[in-house]
């Protein structure tokens, strides 16, 4: 048809302790392509997402599934949870947003808060400044991976739709797409994705129309807060 359904997946760097432990998807967002409007509609399923997840007894979390299954699995919880079909996953690690948003150069983005977070187990700090600034592929990775705050990770959601948002505007500038052949090398080695040769051409075709003005349409999930059996969602 005309909509083209990517899920695309963030992946945490799993258990220090346990490092053959399986990852869960941090991030989830569903990009629906609409080839002849040029729009990219985004949405941000929070990762507490209470879902059923096929094959699974009772109620879980939406991250959990990738960690139960892989992003097979994970497409299949999305599908059934929206009642849509999902074509492609993209599945990618925080070391690969970090090289991917320092070959488009890093992103100008108002930082709407100071974050100041330290998780030793999963090897992270994240320390910015309030304010305008400049965000290296570093930088950026903390700021969408920040949910220490009083949203938890619906601030965590809504940070990651206003990044993507810079970043889609500046990823379609002339500058950018001269550095595509070092991106392709970036997504085949770090990477895991079942689009396929003659995919990329439809995923091109399909982008062909993009507004960087209005083109990139981000929704958060609707939902409220809730704990069950001593299990928050």
């Amino acid at each position: 048809g005309k909509r083209v359904n990517i899920l695309l997946m963030g992946v945490d760097d799993g258990d220090n302790e346990h490092p053959g432990a399986p990852k869960r998807s941090d991030t989830m967002l569903l990009a629906s392509i609409h080839s002849d409007e040029g729009t990219v509609n985004m949405l941000s399923i929070p990762r507490d997402t209470r879902v059923l997840i096929p094959g699974q007894k009772g109620y879980d979390k939406m991250n959990h599934a990738y960690a139960y299954g892989g992003p097979d699995l994970a497409v299949r919880t999305v599908e059934s949870f929206l009642n849509l079909p999902v074509h492609y996953y993209v599945v990618i690690d925080w070391q690969a947003f970090i090289q991917v948003v320092d070959l488009l150069g890093g992103v100008d983005l108002y930082v709407e808060n100071a974050m100041d977070y330290e998780d030793p187990y999963a090897n992270l700090e994240i320390h910015l400044q309030k304010g305008y600034q400049h965000l290296d592929g570093q930088k950026a990775g903390q700021y969408v991976r920040f949910r220490s705050d009083e949203l938890g990770d619906i601030g965590r959601a809504q940070r990651q739709q206003r990044f993507l948002r810079a970043l889609a505007n500046q990823a379609f500038q002339w500058e950018t797409l001269a550095r595509l052949p070092e991106l392709q090398t970036v997504v085949k080695e770090s990477f895991l994705t079942d689009i396929q040769g003659s995919d990329w051409l439809r995923l091109a075709a399909a982008l062909r129309h993009f507004d960087r003005a209005a083109g990139l349409k981000p929704v958060l999930l609707p939902g409220r807060f809730v704990t069950e059996k001593s299990v928050s969602y």
